[in-house]
């Protein structure tokens, strides 16, 4: 039978790494001139629409056009420079290729925290990213591997997710978490996790009436806090799946944060925990795989 409260050497530094995360970030903590634009890949992909209260816009033709990628990098942050360049924006680039970045991004789990950290301060939103981390230490020192089952809402959930594929639900308020939760699960939760996308009541109320015993082997995950159309999804999945269960910075927050890009960020913190002890329920570590690490290399040629 698995466990979680004592965990092998290699577990206990992927988890040590999670628990450092808080106030990790060493970069440029500058501000840049404005409007802002944002395209990013890779890792970072799914950022734009988390940072959009801050940067909302794709690309720019004056100000700063930042460009991001790391992970799956094939390449498309050259063409793209140049043509912001041209454009008349001041870009700067963020990555780990060889094309020497302008900040230097290391392909890692973590990288979301350390983009998201940069954008923050190049954005003039220093106070935000003292507002994340402060959160992302709140959740760390009720995650952490040393809390008990009993005490720690990590790893109650990933035992309530152990042997059920997560339904993943979020308001619209919290729908850019949503893919980030996602991909956390898959990369370092070593598990199947499905979108129900940007409008999950028109998801929930048709996906499974073709067959409902699909339903049996399905969690529904609330990702975020509710609002009225995840409500209406929640019951109307009560009788589909085999239980609703949320994802939800209540249970580790006192007072969970107001803006949503403080919030998201630290859904996604929460993800990482939920994800790494439900890797280690299934028998994995959660660190990068041997086939994620060769996949990477195969698609961007080296």
């Amino acid at each position: 039978m698995p466990q979680l409260d004592a965990v092998d050497d290699r577990e206990a530094a992927f988890l040590a790494a999670i628990d450092a995360l808080p106030d990790s970030y060493d970069g440029p903590d500058g501000v840049r001139p404005e409007p802002y634009g944002l395209i990013a890949f890779g890792e970072a992909a799914n950022l734009p629409a988390l940072l959009r209260p801050w940067i909302d816009a794709p690309l720019v033709t004056r100000g700063t056009q930042f460009l991001t990628a790391t992970g799956f990098d094939f390449g498309e942050l050259g063409p793209l420079k140049i043509t912001s360049e041209m454009s008349g924006a001041e870009v700067v680039t963020l990555g780990s290729r060889t094309y020497e970045p302008d900040v230097q991004v290391a392909t890692s789990p973590f990288s979301v925290y350390t983009v998201g950290c940069y954008l923050g301060y190049a954005t003039d939103h220093g106070d935000a990213v003292e507002e994340i981390n402060s959160a992302l230490r709140a959740i760390a020192g009720r995650c952490r591997a040393q809390v008990p089952t009993e005490d720690n809402p990590a790893k109650a959930l990933a035992w309530t997710l152990w042997n059920r594929v997560p339904l993943l639900l979020a308001s619209r308020s919290n729908s850019a978490a949503q893919p980030l939760v996602q991909r956390v699960f898959a990369r370092i939760g070593k598990s199947l996790a499905i979108s129900s996308g940007e409008h999950p009541l028109e998801f929930a109320s048709g996906a499974l009436e073709g067959n409902h015993a699909l339903g049996d082997d399905l969690l529904a995950l609330v990702v975020g806090s509710d609002d009225r159309e995840t409500e209406l999804a929640r019951q109307v999945l009560s009788t589909r799946v085999a239980q609703v269960e949320n994802l939800d910075l209540a249970e580790v927050l006192t007072e969970p944060p107001v803006d949503p890009v403080v919030a998201g960020m630290a859904l996604w913190y929460l993800s990482l925990w939920v994800a790494a002890y439900l890797a280690i329920l299934h028998g994995h570590d959660p660190a990068d795989s041997g086939v994620y690490d060769e996949v990477r290399k195969v698609a961007q040629g080296g």
